[in-house]
């Protein structure tokens, strides 16, 4: 197989490296707005080759893993399933745009080729996708960051908030996952994900906390139906790199792809 990783931040970059201890994959293509970037991490790994034209980069590869931003699953998305290629997502933000949404899984039928959505940095997906098999009445997410991992957010400076300054935990959000992923497109990529396993971008309840005296990013899921409750709760390390961006996401991306190559899936 050979694989090709569009964005090559931390999560790209942690996939790239470890497509080179993967004996099914043979190659991993990267490309990034800054040829920089990709032709720097193409030098540190042997398997891997930069490419600036994306068309060549479609081209070459049978599975093309997304981990730049929602903007990009926007501009290259609907090209690459155009092309026949399995797509992995990561941007699950962008998905809130349900025409997009739509075009996607169009696409894919048309052509015949899958669209992966890893968990990343939350678990229970798994619950929620098993409930709605039957009715989910309620889902709730509640998201708690330390303050530098809501940094820079445009809705919160328009409040007035002063995050640097604050004592003790504020909410800055509390309104359905629509809004949420709407308002914090590169912080809560878990809302979307929630919603699409679940009962979808408007029921779906979301509240995101700033807390500074928090150390990891966390994540409490709420969910009721006919199958009966349950809530989950995750505390995650940020990633090394980016503040804004879980570990397990990394990881989360990483599992899918090994499920992918391997072709054995455990769990719904």
């Amino acid at each position: 197989m050979k694989v090709g990783i569009i964005g090559c931040g931390f999560i790209g970059s942690t996939l790239a490296k470890t497509i080179e201890t993967m004996p099914e994959i043979e190659k991993v293509y990267l490309f990034d707005n800054s040829i920089d970037h990709s032709e720097d991490l193409a030098a540190s790994i042997s398997k891997a080759k930069a490419i600036s034209d994306i068309n060549t980069f479609i081209k070459k590869v049978d599975l093309v893993i997304e981990s730049a931003s929602q903007k990009a699953v926007k501009q290259f998305a609907p090209r690459v399933l155009e092309k026949g290629k399995d797509l992995l997502i990561l941007s699950v933000g962008a998905l809130v745009d349900q025409k997009l949404w739509k075009t996607l899984q169009d696409l894919a039928k048309k052509h015949r080729c899958r669209i992966y959505l890893p968990s990343g940095a939350i678990c229970g997906l798994d619950g929620i996708k098993s409930a709605t098999v039957a009715s989910i009445d309620e889902v709730m997410l509640v998201t708690t960051k330390p303050p530098k991992g809501l940094k820079d957010v445009r809705y919160i400076s328009k409040q007035g908030i002063d995050l640097l300054a604050l004592k003790k935990p504020l909410t800055v959000f509390e309104g359905t996952a629509k809004d949420a992923v709407k308002y914090f497109p590169k912080n809560v990529n878990v809302a979307a994900s929630v919603s699409l396993a679940g009962i979808g971008f408007n029921k779906t309840r979301v509240k995101i906390v700033a807390d500074p005296s928090a150390t990891r990013n966390m994540h409490k899921i709420f969910v009721k139906g006919r199958f009966g409750e349950f809530e989950c709760e995750i505390r995650n390390m940020p990633s090394m790199t980016n503040p804004k961006t879980s570990y397990l996401a990394a990881l989360s991306a990483i599992a899918t792809l090994k499920k992918i190559v391997s072709g054995v899936w455990i769990g719904t």
